[in-house]
C-alpha cells in the first residue's frame, strides 16, 4: 500500500473545508476568521489536482469542454441568484478560472508539440494572451451580466500563476512547492503591504489569498493513485459545487 492520499480522498478534503469557507464567508459574524485562514488550499489544491489530470487525462478536449460548460452554467446560475436575492447573489464561480487555466496550459502544450514555426508561435502567442485576460479578469477588468452579476475570475491573481507553476514544473514537487512559495511571498510583500500592512488578526485571516503556499503539504501527500473511480464520482463535485453555495445563500437570507 503505498504512503499518502490519492485523488479521491484529496477532492474530499478540499470539499471539506470549501464548504466550511462558503459558510463563513455567508456567515461570518458568528465564525470566527479563523476558519477562512485555514481554508486557503482549497482552490490550488483543485487547480493542482486539474493540472496532474490535465498530464493524465484520455481525452482533454473532453476535461476541457466539461470545464467551460460547468462555468457556462454555474454563470448563467450567478445571473439567477442575483436576480433572486439582490445584492446577496452568487458571485463564486471557480469552474470559471479552471477553465481559463486548463485551456492556457493546453495552449502552451500544443505550441511545444508544433512542427510548424509559424503555428508555434501563434499558440504561443495565445497562450500568453488568454493568460493576461485571465489575469485582467482577476483584478480590473469585471464584465457586467444582468441583475448587478458579473464576470469575474475567482482567486485568478492566486490560481493562474499558480497552475502555470504546476504545468511548467509538473515533473518536480519540489519545483513546484519552491515557485508557489516564492510567489506567495511576493503577492504578500507587493500587494498587501508585508506585515507592515497587517491590521490586526483579523484582516490578516481575511486578506489571505496570497497564502498559496499552504496547498504544499498536500502536494507532497499525493500518492499518484486516482482512488476508487465511478460515474458519480467523476461528476460530484461538478454538481456539488453550485448546489452548496445556493443552500448556503438561501440558509444565510432564511436565517
Amino acid at each position: 500500500m503505498r504512503f499518502g492520499l490519492n485523488r479521491s480522498q484529496l477532492k474530499k478534503i478540499a470539499l471539506i473545508f470549501m464548504v466550511l469557507d462558503n459558510v463563513w464567508l455567508r456567515f461570518s459574524t458568528s465564525f470566527s476568521s479563523v476558519a477562512h485562514l485555514i481554508t486557503r488550499f482549497v482552490a490550488p489544491l483543485f487547480a493542482w489536482l486539474m493540472v496532474d489530470g490535465f498530464f493524465h487525462t484520455k481525452s482533454r478536449g473532453r476535461y476541457c469542454r466539461r470545464l467551460w460548460i460547468a462555468a457556462i452554467l454555474m454563470q448563467i446560475g450567478n445571473v439567477i441568484s442575483f436576480a433572486i436575492f439582490k445584492e446577496r447573489g452568487i458571485t463564486d464561480n471557480i469552474f470559471l478560472t479552471l477553465a481559463f487555466g486548463f485551456t492556457v496550459i493546453w495552449l502552451f502544450e500544443l505550441a511545444k508539440t508544433a512542427e510548424e514555426r509559424g503555428k508555434k508561435v501563434w499558440l504561443y502567442i495565445a497562450a500568453i494572451a488568454l493568460t493576461l485576460l485571465a489575469l485582467a479578469l482577476s483584478v480590473v477588468l469585471y464584465i457586467p451580466l444582468p441583475f448587478g452579476s458579473t464576470i469575474m475570475l475567482e482567486g485568478g491573481l492566486q490560481l493562474i500563476p499558480f497552475i502555470l507553476f504546476a504545468y511548467f514544473f509538473h515533473e518536480s514537487k519540489c519545483k513546484q512547492a519552491l515557485a508557489a512559495l516564492v510567489y506567495s511571498l511576493v503577492v504578500f510583500f507587493t500587494l498587501y503591504g508585508g506585515f507592515g500592512g497587517v491590521q490586526g488578526f483579523d484582516m490578516f485571516c481575511v486578506n489571505s489569498d496570497w497564502m498559496t503556499f499552504l496547498v504544499i503539504p498536500f502536494m507532497f501527500l499525493y500518492n499518484g493513485r486516482e482512488g476508487k473511480k465511478s460515474s458519480f464520482g467523476k461528476w460530484f463535485f461538478y454538481a456539488f459545487y453550485p448546489i452548496h453555495l445556493w443552500v448556503i445563500a438561501i440558509l444565510s437570507i432564511v436565517l
